[in-house]
């Protein structure tokens, strides 16, 4: 019986992993996604795997696990112990219905540069900052903090920040 499967690939192996596939599997769904990175002054947009490393797989397991596991760009099928890991259906369409459009915007959502945020985590807990941007796509945010009489710009996991009150 058919399911779909997550199978984790090499890493920036995405795309190829999923072009190999197509003699592999019936259908696969790569999930991709608009950021916004900034490396030194400039700030650009990127379209990347919404799940890096990921790549999600429609095929029967007994027939052909073997020879996706030998598949160039795939490191494993995604297990949980010994069972591999089957994604219900509906989690499927929705990423579908999402990506329906082309890839999804990342960097709309989060916070507007100079945006008032609370650190909530980490050595600067408690402390008032201005968002400034988002590095590595949304996984770190660059913050202005208020530090010995200064400005600070500090670099931290968005997971450590929330929007002020």
């Amino acid at each position: 019986m058919q399911h779909w499967y997550l199978l984790r690939t090499k890493t920036g192996g995405e795309r190829t992993a999923q072009a190999q596939l197509q003699h592999v599997v019936e259908r696969t769904l790569l999930p991709l996604g608009k950021m916004r990175l900034r490396q030194r002054e400039r700030t650009f947009q990127r379209i990347g795997p919404v799940f890096p490393c990921y790549l999600f797989a429609f095929f029967c397991l007994g027939h052909a696990a073997r020879q996706i596991r030998f598949t160039p760009g795939i490191r494993d099928i995604v297990r949980f112990g010994e069972q591999a890991a089957v994604v219900p259906d509906w989690v499927i369409h929705e990423l579908i219905s999402k990506c329906a459009q082309g890839p999804v915007d990342l960097s709309s959502s989060g916070f507007a540069q100079g945006a008032p945020l609370k650190v909530v985590r980490g050595p600067f807990r408690e402390l008032e900052a201005v968002f400034d941007g988002y590095l590595d796509g949304n996984e770190r945010v660059a913050v202005l903090l208020s530090l010995m009489n200064a400005e600070r710009r500090v670099v931290m996991p968005v997971n450590m920040v929330v929007a002020a009150e």
